[in-house]
């Protein structure tokens, strides 16, 4: 009996049922060899990819670094000046705290501050005249007085609740009976639930921000007395325009009109709440509001001062007239601008918040105290600051470090599939460990990035005014020092000497600013000549120096960094484009050719030993005729 056998290439022949030979097993050995190379490539391309992690783990915390120091949103940023000296100011007595804060620059020369007499600016307001929903309403007939309403009842509704008022009197005018209602209201529902108004003949019941109606059985049946109107709701901001029951009632079907010159138009059919929507996102400079507690609207002004004025008119319709009404003493008013008295000087400005000679001034509430503050040197922040920077920084550099000084196993190749079958996990993590060890040891580029790191700190800076003379700091000077690279604790990490950098500060803040962010006159360019470079390195602060490095090697704003176009990262154009990369894609296309071979060599040998299977099988055919041909 034949049957097919199949190798690693797909074939399928006679297996050596025959012969008796392990086919698969001969052809394994027979081709070990070419397995042998593919495993190589394999091992190789592993390291690689190996090698490109340790890569990109270095790039992601040197992008980390970069993004939380030298990014100018950030609140580290190390090449602004506060992060090196911070200054602040405080009002003697803190209670004052509340009336005023400000901020101040680093290199202000000013020690303390008066101020008294605080007046905030306000924004210009107009509100609803009037309760812009219609009330309920009552008409009482002065030619039908005296009205005659004794034992007669109204059911009042309010918020849900119902009571039933009763009249026990003779009305000769609507005051009269309007006061009468507002008593038995207020008996009813309590002080100041509902408001009574009176109007001429009209008599209206205000409900406070809350639903309320008004029935009665017999009430209204007495000659002089009606009703006009039984309920009253709030607006409802999601209802059209032609849904809302206002007060004074609105005209047409399309409104249009102006504030602030700024044009508006709107269809009966839209809602109040897009109203508001697109007054609030024009360029009117105004924010429309309404409060269902007072059923009214508001326009206020963005903008503070005496100049921040509102004007409106209605072109078609009557939109604003009646949500807001002509514009009077008793609806609006203007706003004012902020005063302040400083260092016995009056200054006015439109807003709460200006700045005079680089101090910054945000008045929060009025008053007519004096109120004195000091401005002094907040060092711990910014010692607190340096040592968070220098933690990090020697955190960043540690691990550079570490990868360049890691033992190299090179005994220890990756496994094979096969070898890891023959293995326990632990067994496979401790010999992977190994195999992953120092595969950037003595890395060339990180090397140079370790120098150029340790050399910006002690190359001296050069004054910006004469490039002939240096600074009169350098970072010795303010207290930090790197540490011995082959002995110390942290490999050429920095050190600080706290007192002495505090000293620094304090005697000269303007110096220590300037050694570490002083901004040279020509810009960073990765490819710029030789002298370009010399001049810019020579002139920059030690923190411009550092940012011109980490772009260097990191960067993506303007060319790819060097560590980027060696090894890549996720999410830039440098994920697939890289020198790594292209080796390992290298190693896959040699191995699609080793692995084809493999496959070919196979099939040939399989296809012998099926030959051979064949041709033993007939030879035992011929055999077995012959033997029974003599018996």
């Amino acid at each position: 009996m034949l049957s097919s056998i199949g190798g690693s290439g797909g074939y399928t022949g006679i297996s050596g049922l025959v012969s008796g030979f392990d086919t698969e097993s001969i052809v394994k050995k027979m081709t070990a060899a070419s397995t042998a190379k593919i495993d190589k490539v394999n091992q190789q391309k592993q390291l690689l990819l190996w090698q490109q992690e340790d890569y990109r783990s270095i790039i992601s915390k040197l992008m980390d670094f970069q993004g939380k120091y030298f990014n100018t949103l950030s609140g580290s940023n190390v090449l602004a000046s506060k992060f090196f000296v911070h200054k602040t100011a405080a009002a003697l007595n803190p209670e004052h705290s509340k009336y005023v804060s400000i901020s101040v620059p680093t290199n202000t020369s000013v020690t303390s501050i008066e101020l008294s007499n605080i007046k905030l600016a306000t924004s210009s307001k107009a509100v609803s005249q009037n309760a812009v929903s219609k009330q309920i309403a009552i008409n009482f007939d002065s030619t039908s007085a005296p009205v005659d309403l004794t034992g007669k009842t109204m059911n009042v509704t309010v918020d849900g609740v119902t009571k039933t008022i009763e009249f026990s009197g003779v009305y000769h005018t609507s005051q009269q009976l309007g006061a009468d209602i507002q008593t038995l209201l207020n008996d009813a529902f309590g002080t100041d639930r509902l408001s009574v108004s009176v109007l001429a003949n009209e008599i209206t019941i205000n409900s406070d921000g809350v639903d309320a109606s008004l029935t009665s059985d017999n009430a209204f049946v007495v000659p002089g007395l009606g009703l006009i109107n039984d309920h009253t709701s709030r607006i409802d901001m999601q209802k059209s325009i032609e849904q809302i029951n206002f007060a004074t009632p609105l005209t047409g079907d399309n409104f249009v009109f102006y504030i602030n010159g700024v044009k508006f138009e709107f269809q009966k059919q839209d809602t109040i709440a897009s109203v508001i929507s697109k007054i609030n996102s024009s360029d009117a400079g105004v924010k429309l509001s309404y409060s269902s507690i007072t059923d009214k609207f508001t326009l206020t002004s963005t903008s503070t001062g005496s100049a921040s004025s509102i004007t409106i008119s209605d072109e078609t319709g009557n939109f604003l007239s009646s949500v807001i009404g002509p514009l009077t003493d008793e609806n609006y008013t203007a706003g004012t601008d902020a005063s302040v008295y400083i260092n016995g000087t009056k200054v006015t400005r439109s807003s709460n918040s200006f700045t005079i000679d680089g101090i910054t001034y945000s008045l929060k509430a009025e008053t007519a105290e004096t109120i004195n503050m000091n401005i002094t040197s907040d060092t711990e922040k910014v010692l607190a600051n340096i040592k968070d920077f220098v933690k990090d920084y020697n955190e960043v550099l540690e691990a550079i470090n570490t990868k360049l000084s890691e033992a190299r196993y090179r005994e220890f190749a990756p496994l094979t599939d096969e070898q890891k079958k023959e293995m326990s996990e632990t067994e496979v993590k401790l010999w992977e460990e190994k195999a992953k060890s120092g595969l950037l040891r003595n890395d060339d580029i990180l090397q140079r990035l370790v120098r150029s790191l340790r050399s910006a700190f002690y190359m001296p800076v050069k004054n910006l005014d004469d490039n002939t003379q240096n600074l009169g700091l350098n970072i010795t000077d303010v207290g930090i020092t790197t540490d011995n690279y082959f002995s110390g604790k942290t490999k050429g990490g920095l050190v600080i000497d706290e007192q002495k950098l505090i000293q620094a500060i304090e005697k000269d803040a303007q110096s220590v600013i300037d050694l570490f962010t002083q901004a040279s006159d020509k810009i960073y360019l990765p490819d710029a000549p030789v002298e370009h470079k010399e001049e810019r390195y020579n002139e920059s602060g030690l923190m411009h120096r550092l940012s011109d490095i980490l772009n260097d090697y990191v960067g993506k704003t303007l060319g790819n960094g060097i560590l980027l176009k060696k090894a890549g990262y996720p999410g830039s154009s440098t994920e697939f484009e890289n020198t790594v990369t292209k080796r390992i894609k290298s190693y896959e296309q040699r191995l699609d050719r080793l692995l084809d071979s493999l496959k070919r060599e196979e099939n040939r040998y399989f296809s012998q030993f099926t030959a051979m299977e064949k041709y033993l099988a007939m030879m035992n055919q011929q055999a077995a005729w012959l033997n029974n041909s003599f018996e």
